[in-house]
């Protein structure tokens, strides 16, 4: 890609001011409204703790300690730039949500201890903080989503690049809005594209265009194929033009959830963490497995009960149904589902594949039918609300299977994975993962394929623990399950 750079790049002063003020307005309301959502969780967050100590005999929670020590969190969540956040991955979110809110948690048991009021106070205090972590996540989401509802939430973005690498990125944003990142316009040296639609974004024109006439305030740089001294040029160019410019390196294929980045003198590096390579986070990953798996059983024991009694009286047959699947290693395992269909469902499958051409070619394709007469009632519904897999549980406690991972797969499926099955065989299966969670039955057999490899190229705990939150919208609200 060419770049025509000229020297003249400054902007008429009334445009630069205009673009600089709606951002700074448009910011200073979500700013505005998410620290009122903070408020609100807080005073609810401080109703329910208090209702709970009082339940329990504990010492009572006073208003204006809460108030003092929750300035000093909601202070602390501005200093980690969660107002408004934007360009954060959920799990990034997540994890400063969490390990912020602990940390002012430790700092006022600290106080309590040095003031010599700790067994008194201690378990008010942490009763208090663990309704504020909940309750303070889901009222931030809460808003957050009106906002985007509203159509008033991130920030206007230009993409510098209108190629594949920009259509991936725009698509993307799209399709997640609570990264706060809002594609407005594209530029590209290319005049084939100028006054094209790039995925419903206008290319205006050339980069010489975004630099003289900036739309926005945020650039991103996507043009991650051009050499490197035209990049420098470029990146330099698009800097000294736009307050916040980001830039997309050639790094695709690579795990990109672990990245931090070094300085080696004038040098810039990256550093790629190994996460399945760490004890410690398969320790704690494990220890959720099992808390989760147990306390999920107990639980939904009743549920599962029911769910038994129903598959008999629908269709005789065994309630559960086990499933050969390849698991870690490649080592084959029983996967326990609900039974969902009727009996002897595999050679009806195959009468039904031999006699009808496109059944068979949507199989191939996805290895599912949307229409799949070998359902029965119970079992269309239990696939609907994803209730069939809850004897997976069991799977999650034996050790041959993770609440969260890549979809299990039968030995069928190898070929499909080609050199990623090498990656896929690091981890157990899960009874939910990301492609479970960010689009399940809608996407292509490739798609999901790509979703298994970055979860595991990706993996973090925070991660785990975003699939299993987005996994219960997923299914309530029965997207993309048949």
């Amino acid at each position: 890609m060419g770049m025509r750079l000229s020297s003249e790049r400054v902007a008429t002063r009334a445009g630069r001011a205009q673009v600089a003020l709606n951002f700074q307005i448009s910011f200073a309301l979500q700013v505005l409204a998410l620290l009122i959502g903070d408020l609100a969780s807080v005073l609810l967050a401080y109703g329910v703790s208090s209702l709970i100590v009082k339940t329990i005999g504990g010492p009572s929670l006073r208003l204006e300690a809460v108030i003092t020590w929750m300035a000093l969190w909601i202070s602390w969540r501005a200093y980690q730039g969660l107002y408004p956040g934007y360009g954060r991955s959920p799990q990034t979110e997540l994890r400063l949500h969490t390990v912020g809110t602990t940390l002012i948690a430790l700092t006022q048991l600290a106080a309590s201890f040095a003031a010599h009021s700790f067994p008194l106070s201690a378990r008010s205090v942490i009763i208090e903080w663990l309704a504020v972590l909940f309750v303070g996540l889901f009222v931030r989401y809460f808003i957050r989503n009106i906002l985007i509802r509203s159509g008033n939430y991130g920030r206007p973005v230009s993409i510098i690049g209108a190629g594949s690498t920009a259509s991936l990125i725009i698509t993307h944003l799209k399709r997640h809005p609570a990264y706060g990142l809002n594609p407005v316009a594209a530029y590209d040296d290319n005049v084939v594209l100028h006054g094209s639609m790039l995925c419903e974004i206008p290319v205006l024109g050339s980069i010489e265009l975004a630099l003289t006439q900036p739309a926005t305030q945020h650039a991103l740089i996507s043009i991650p194929s051009a050499r490197s001294e035209v990049q420098q040029r470029l990146i330099n160019s698009i800097y000294a033009a736009f307050p916040i410019t980001w830039v997309i390196p050639d790094l695709f294929n690579v795990p990109n959830q672990a990245l931090q980045f070094h300085n080696i003198g004038t040098v810039a590096s990256l550093e790629l963490k190994n996460n399945l390579r760490s004890i410690r986070s398969r320790l704690v990953k494990r220890s959720l497995d099992l808390i989760g798996s147990t306390l999920g059983l107990i639980i939904l024991l009743p549920i599962l009960v029911l769910i038994a009694l129903a598959i008999k009286i629908d269709s005789p047959g065994p309630v559960v149904y086990r499933a050969r699947r390849l698991g870690r290693y490649g080592k084959t395992f029983d996967c326990f589902k609900f039974r969902s269909m009727h009996r002897n469902a595999e050679e009806k499958l195959q009468r039904m594949l031999d006699n009808d051409p496109s059944l068979k070619e949507e199989f191939d394709s996805t290895h599912k039918l949307k229409n799949d007469p070998r359902v029965t009632r119970v079992g269309r519904f239990l696939r609907k609300t994803s209730l069939d897999e809850l004897p997976q549980l069991i799977n999650v406690i034996i050790g041959n299977m993770s609440l969260v991972g890549p979809r299990p797969i039968v030995e069928a499926e190898v070929s499909r994975y080609k050199s990623v099955y090498e990656v896929y065989k690091q981890v157990q299966p899960g009874m939910t993962g990301y492609w479970q969670a960010n689009g399940r039955s809608d996407t292509t057999y490739d798609e999901r394929v790509d979703m298994d490899k970055f979860y595991i190229t990706n993996w973090t705990v925070w991660l785990d623990l975003i699939i299993l939150l987005q996994t219960v919208r997923v299914v309530l609200m029965g997207r993309g399950a048949y």
